[in-house]
């Protein structure tokens, strides 16, 4: 469906260097991200909105339950999210061609988060909280098939694990856990097995991304004040990408060219001040996707 969402004032993103001569200036594809747009607390719903900016979406206009943690899936037909809507947070796919929206889990005890396809469109990796365990241990990670049938546990870390994404070849599968206190992020083989940390850094949070390219992307500061960073494999060459205003939740673009992110720089200090923007993998050539009275958040890029 489609809905009209009100706009602020337009205000001039902050500005950033100028792209190199000869450089792609159309980024392509869809970014699934969370909105408000029921204005309700603690109800989210699922927005849509082309690399451009154009064709801004409400999926799940909702309102009564909650519907976040969205991904598109590797052929670009569907969104996988999470919702409450028959009880404890389930994975979810709605059809873009279709707009069906059908429940594909149902695991017992938990709470379920943060649902990604794989890369051949074969499995879906997700993270699941054991209600009544005490954190981090109560976090760890599941495959399904894709359709949601057979799901598995593949991780029991006593630091848990959350935020899964796939590596580009599907083989691996990179998560948030906590090592000595802090979060660090962590790659483990496709069945959970040969976990070795990647980090080894202060102020990391969970929901991170995996480039084509080889590099990996997360968010680092104190609340308020987190900025994107990229990184290679052997977690080093670690680059800082934005500069203040509350930058969170990184998300390649499919060429790995771009990538998308949730800040509050244009709107500081603002409770619905969240808005979803690009820029390249450099950090250059920054652009604002969103400018609602609402807060746009958690994107992920897709085909």
């Amino acid at each position: 469906m489609s809905a009209t969402l009100t706009a602020r004032p337009l205000v001039s993103p902050t500005a950033q260097p100028s792209p190199q001569p000869g450089a792609e200036t159309s980024p392509t594809g869809k970014i699934v991200y969370v909105c408000q747009y029921s204005r309700r607390s603690e109800r989210n719903q699922i927005c849509l909105v082309q690399a451009d900016g154009s064709g801004q979406r409400v999926l799940t206009p909702g309102g009564e339950y909650d519907d976040f943690f969205p991904s598109l899936t590797p052929d670009g037909q569907a969104v996988l999210f999470v919702s409450s809507r028959n009880g404890p947070y389930q994975v979810y796919e709605y059809d873009l061609n279709t707009d069906e929206v059908r429940q594909l889990t149902q695991v017992a005890n938990h709470r379920l988060y943060a649902p990604e396809a794989s890369p051949d469109n074969a499995y879906i990796v997700f993270y699941g909280e054991r209600i009544g365990q005490s954190y981090p241990q109560s976090h760890n990670l599941w495959i399904a098939a894709r359709d949601g049938g057979n799901p598995a546990q593949i991780t029991q870390r006593t630091g848990g694990a959350w935020d899964p994404v796939w590596s580009p070849d599907g083989t691996q599968i990179l998560f948030a856990s906590q090592v000595d206190g802090l979060p660090q992020l962590v790659v483990v083989h496709a069945d959970g097995s040969a976990p070795r940390q990647v980090t080894n850094l202060s102020g990391i949070r969970g929901r991170n991304d995996w480039s084509p390219q080889g590099l990996l992307s997360t968010y680092i500061g104190t609340p308020w004040d987190r900025d994107i960073y990229t990184f290679d494999l052997n977690g080093e060459n670690v680059r800082q990408l934005t500069d203040g205003f509350n930058n969170l939740a990184p998300s390649f673009s499919p060429d790995g060219q771009w990538i998308t992110f949730m800040s509050y720089r244009d709107h500081p200090n603002q409770n619905l001040g969240c808005e979803i923007y690009i820029m390249r993998v450099d950090g250059t050539d920054l652009r604002r996707l969103t400018d609602n009275d609402i807060c746009d958040w958690q994107p992920r890029w897709g085909p």
